[in-house]
């Protein structure tokens, strides 16, 4: 935990000089590992806020000169959309640990983190197994998770176990700095590791030529639609590149017919005046038809249901906006076919 943690803080460029506003649960990897050891390990200063607060966190950051911020998308929303932010003087902002979408990454920049380091990791890899660079170009930071860590090796494989090319989307796996094992869990502690000694994240996702990762999302999140899997975080970077998206989530939903078809919530960009159909039509021009979602939702994205650390729970987008309506198992079979909108644009 301390050497890792150590080089995801070296990643950062964090000195003893650096003051981290500190407002996540700190009974979690991203605070107590991640941001708390990163922190330490450098001689670096914790301001901690007990109990996240806009306004409290805005009078923090400027009272406090905190140069690092780690924060969950919504957190980071928050603070964005304040009314007062631009009263207070954050220009000790530099830098921070984030993930998210581009448009939520770019929220962070605009508060002053523009050397923010997009993270990927899982408590099994001692809060984080790949760390962009502060220094690293901005698209770069919002196209990749980074580089592995010193001491982290990865590799991507197929459905099968073996291991594919740069470039290509499969499982991630990692090995180095992972956890010898789940307390008193012998039979998952073996089934989380390949016969190399990598542990299988269960999520996707590809490497660059440049060794850069590439998520693409869960593993389990996979939708089958009529016999053909489909990533959902591929089809949300698509629709997530259109002007007016502000953030896309996608997900499946039983169907007589295919298994499963695609669903999409979408949050739009204020002021905008996106149609079901001009997301379809944006779809189809980048996407192959079985891809594009049949179902399309418009919502506001405090409606969107969150963890208690602030992540979305995708598993309950599907019964949270789509239970009620389900596609009729005489539909036609094409996967492109007419689109249902449920719901106007907030």
């Amino acid at each position: 935990m301390i050497e890792n943690c150590f080089q995801i803080g070296e990643r950062q460029h964090v000195t003893e000089d650096d003051r981290l506003w500190l407002a996540v649960s700190l009974f979690w990897g991203f605070g107590c590992s991640n941001a708390m050891m990163n922190l330490l390990t450098h001689g670096g200063c914790l301001v901690l806020q007990e109990a996240f607060d806009t306004s409290e966190a805005l009078d923090l950051i400027e009272k406090e000169r905190c140069t690092l911020i780690y924060g969950t998308a919504n957190i980071v929303q928050a603070l964005h959309e304040h009314p007062e932010r631009l009263a207070h003087d954050l220009s000790s902002l530099t830098r921070g640990a984030l993930v998210g979408t581009r448009v939520q990454l770019m929220r962070a920049v605009e508060i002053g983190a523009a050397r923010y380091s997009h993270v990927y990791g899982m408590t099994e890899c001692y809060g984080n197994s790949h760390v962009t660079d502060a220094d690293d170009d901005l698209e770069r930071r919002l196209a990749t998770v980074g580089r592995p860590l010193p001491g982290v090796c990865h590799k991507i494989v197929s459905p099968d176990g073996v291991e594919v090319p740069r470039g290509t989307v499969g499982e991630i796996r990692i090995k180095g700095y992972i956890t010898p094992g789940y307390y008193k869990d012998e039979e998952k502690s073996a089934e989380s590791l390949d016969g190399d000694g990598y542990f299988m994240t269960g999520d996707l996702g590809f490497i660059d030529e440049d060794d850069y990762l590439h998520f693409r999302g869960r593993l389990k999140e996979m939708v089958k639609t009529g016999g053909i899997n489909v990533a959902p975080a591929e089809v949300e970077l698509v629709i997530g590149s259109h002007p007016d998206v502000q953030l896309a989530q996608v997900v499946g939903v039983p169907d007589a017919t295919r298994d499963e078809i695609l669903a999409a919530v979408i949050v739009c960009k204020r002021g905008s005046a996106l149609s079901a159909e001009v997301v379809t039509q944006f779809c189809r021009q980048r996407m192959a038809a079985y891809k594009v979602p049949r179902l399309i939702r418009f919502v506001r994205e405090e409606e969107l249901p969150l963890t208690t650390t602030g992540k979305i729970q995708k598993n309950r987008i599907a019964a949270a906006f789509f239970s009620e309506r389900q596609i009729a198992a005489d539909s036609p079979p094409n996967a492109a076919g007419p689109i249902e909108s449920l719901g106007e644009k907030a």
